[in-house]
């Protein structure tokens, strides 16, 4: 019988070393530049990465691979569905261990059952919302974490790692698009604040997108965490400066 005591001590060290600062690499491959940036934003926004770097071909993304250390593989190309069915399969061909989450408008059972069968992570058919892609990472990134800590495995062990993809999922919040990963995130840099501060000195700090932080810094203002006050200059519009003020 599985263990949950087991499990949940594995999640809460992974949720720890999550916060210590993760070291998991990702890749977006998409010949589409505005699909990639997209793809790399929101990414980021899940503070799951230690570092996001795209590609725009095949090619380019096989020589990336083969020179540095990637964990996980987000698979975007097209228009023709053998672009990342053949990339995936290069992949593995290589032997390079990485956990790859293919993105595609193909539904056919024939071609996701093909996908399956070459080891995809997750299969997301386009368009997928927010909340499915974001789990899609942090069960890569769980699966991923899991095997690492080990040289050899167990029955018990291999049930264990199965196992985590069902207890940990990543929580958005339907209605804004909030990932609570981001929003602990946020919150703990302006909970080092002493002084009111702006959406652009947070996106500064924590190198997210401005129209990201303002998100977030919105949300903790409604649910009373932060004070908010208008500073008029002598030109333009006000400039809204936010105070931390939850104890």
């Amino acid at each position: 019988m599985m263990a949950l005591s087991y499990i949940m001590d594995m999640v809460d060290k992974i949720l720890k070393r999550r916060a210590g600062g993760l070291a998991m690499k990702c890749m977006v491959v998409s010949e589409i530049d505005a699909s990639a940036e997209e793809k790399v934003q929101f990414l980021q926004e899940l503070h799951l990465f230690s570092s996001i770097v795209s590609a725009s071909s095949a090619e380019q993304a096989i020589a990336k691979l083969k020179k540095y250390a990637y964990d996980i593989v987000v698979l975007d190309l097209g228009p023709t569905k053998e672009d990342n069915m053949n990339l995936l399969k290069r992949i593995r061909a290589e032997k390079i261990f990485v956990c790859v989450i293919m993105t595609s408008e193909e539904n056919s059972l024939d071609y996701i059952a093909e996908a399956f069968s070459y080891g995809v992570s997750d299969y997301l058919l386009k368009p997928s919302t927010c909340k499915r892609f974001s789990e899609a990472a942090m069960r890569s990134v769980n699966k991923r974490e899991c095997l690492l800590q080990y040289q050899t495995m167990t029955q018990e062990e291999i049930d264990h790692c199965i196992a985590l993809n069902i207890h940990i999922a990543a929580s958005v919040d339907k209605g804004k698009g909030i990932c609570n990963e981001t929003f602990n995130f946020v919150k703990s840099v302006v909970s080092k604040k002493s002084a009111s501060f702006t959406a652009a000195d947070i996106a500064e700090e924590t190198k997210l997108s401005r129209i990201t932080i303002r998100k977030y810094l919105e949300r903790m203002s409604e649910s009373g965490i932060l004070d908010t006050e208008l500073e008029y200059g002598e030109v333009g519009r006000p400039q809204k400066r936010y105070l931390y003020v939850e104890k």
